[in-house]
């Protein structure tokens, strides 16, 4: 498994003003009438990724025990965004591959016509607020997560027996 991780609530916003920023999202209609704290509760298909979604994608768990078995279980090559450059080059060195060059960077976010960006909404405090607690796990596994981290657990004893 390889990824990158975002800072959780930050991930969450930029989502958040991505959807309402693109009018073909399936939930741009309803993101777009409502502050990001609105959605939180009103609009269920964007609320599953306000809860520990990177966690629960990585590792179907969110707290420690869990986390911990999924890393002695399967390999990981897991990066901080703000150390793209090296998880990059690490992933293709596990490739094969030679990256030839600085990655692109085409991930821009985009002006919202028309449209107040979270951070500018009244109620953004109440929604950060929210979105700490609700990523409380993830929030301590991001800050405790160096910036590329590459496990390959080693086989158990069973298996190398049958091996």
């Amino acid at each position: 498994m390889a990824a990158v991780l975002r800072h959780p609530v930050e991930r969450i916003i930029s989502l958040y003003d991505y959807i309402r920023g693109t009018p073909h999202h399936p939930e741009n209609a309803a993101l777009s009438a409502l502050t990001l704290n609105q959605a939180l509760d009103a609009v269920p298909e964007f609320a599953v990724h306000c809860h520990n979604a990177q966690l629960l994608t990585l590792f179907n768990a969110t707290e420690r025990d869990g986390v911990h078995a999924a890393l002695s279980r399967y390999p990981y090559l897991l990066g901080r965004v703000d150390a793209l450059e090296p998880f990059a080059q690490r992933l293709i060195e596990l490739l094969g591959l030679t990256l030839g060059g600085r990655l692109p960077r085409l991930n821009e976010r985009r002006p919202l016509s028309g449209l107040a960006p979270a951070h500018a909404q009244a109620d953004y405090a109440t929604a950060v607020a929210r979105l700490e607690r609700y990523n409380r796990a993830e929030l301590e596994f991001f800050q405790c997560l160096p910036p590329l981290i590459s496990i390959r657990p080693k086989p158990a004893l069973a298996e190398q027996t049958a091996a």
